[in-house]
């Protein structure tokens, strides 16, 4: 395919895999990444102690220490393999379950498919930060409590952020493919006696996977987001354990297993205005990574949907009937009810 000759699409996959590959380097090159840092530093003329915890960036490049005083570099890269392969995973459980639920929304009759809809779009106005906080919140007491494994927790988190989307993601491409077998040459193969599984096999499942890889960098994006709003909620990958540092009255303070980077805002949100570099330098990553996602986001879809063919770091347009056919899907995809669609070339 042209879309590997991009170098916007390249560089992104390698900042990407940079990451996640570090995250499993650190722990083999630096065992010790997780104990405390060093509990202050001195001037080695006058022996006069300088700083302690939290450390600048001066003092512990390149993004300082959190409170413990390890290099919080160090803590995001380990932690990037949390945040990057459980967002995978759910976009990917996101995908799946949006397409069964989109054939099974496209073959249904018109006025179940009137009444879901109306149904399902209530979901759109109602922040889905919100709902996985209620539906996650008793869970992060009980792994708080001890009678939940950082694992399961985790796992079960990954499930549930992907199943609440995945009705109204379902909805919009059932709503697409159900557009697209208003063609022409699917009410002919319907004649020739063209079952379900033979449209679903022979016209979906090519027109949908084309359609899926750029709508997978999106849910990939979408879900990023998400687990930053989560963090300001307390609500991260694995949980967050919870220490009382209070004398008369309770002090939570917060740790986390994983030190994902949600995790790691989460833990030091209540110094943003003391030392805000324990809040950006994890945005930082988030920022870095979506930054990452919406460029190969951007390359799939010119490339995929669009139409337009890339040469060694151009970008060209495709050939007239390439173009049309394009056109056509564009259309053909699009999440608005009423659009007129036009028969395929």
């Amino acid at each position: 395919m042209s879309v590997f000759k991009h170098i916007r699409f390249w560089i992104p996959i390698l900042i990407l895999l940079a990451m996640i590959i570090g995250s499993y380097l650190v722990p083999v090159l630096n065992p010790d990444f997780l104990e405390s840092g060093p509990a202050y530093m001195k001037d080695e003329e006058t022996g006069r102690v300088t700083a302690a915890p939290v450390y600048s960036i001066s003092e512990m490049p390149p993004l300082g220490s959190d409170k413990l005083g390890r290099n919080l570099f160090i803590i995001l890269v380990a932690g990037a393999k949390y945040t990057l392969l459980s967002a995978i995973v759910i976009a990917l459980l996101r995908m799946t379950g949006g397409f069964i639920t989109g054939v099974l929304y496209a073959f249904l009759p018109r006025w179940i498919r009137t009444g879901a809809k109306g149904l399902l779009d209530t979901f759109n106005f109602i922040p889905l930060a919100i709902v996985v906080y209620i539906l996650l919140y008793p869970l992060q007491l009980a792994f708080a409590g001890g009678s939940l494994p950082s694992f399961r927790f985790l796992m079960i988190e990954v499930v549930v952020i992907a199943l609440i989307v995945i009705p109204s993601l379902g909805m919009y491409v059932g709503q697409g493919m159900h557009d697209f077998l208003k063609q022409d040459f699917i009410s002919a193969s319907r004649t020739m006696g063209a079952g379900r599984f033979h449209l679903i096999r022979k016209h979906l499942w090519p027109y949908f996977s084309r359609q899926s890889i750029v709508l997978f960098s999106e849910q990939l994006a979408q879900t990023l987001l998400l687990l930053v709003q989560l963090g300001i909620l307390h609500i991260t990958l694995g949980g967050l354990i919870t220490e009382n540092f209070g004398v008369m009255e309770f002090i939570p303070q917060y740790f986390s297993v994983t030190n994902e980077w949600a995790a790691t805002m989460s833990i030091n949100i209540q110094q943003v205005f003391n030392k805000p570099m324990l809040l950006l330098a994890p945005l930082l990553f988030f920022a870095v990574s979506i930054y990452c996602v919406n460029q190969i986001s951007s390359v799939l879809r010119q490339v995929l949907i669009e139409g337009q063919a890339v040469k060694a770091g151009s970008v060209e347009k495709g050939g007239r009937g390439q173009a049309a056919l394009s056109k056509q899907s564009i259309e053909d995809f699009q999440f608005t009810a009423g659009r007129d669609h036009r028969e395929t070339v």
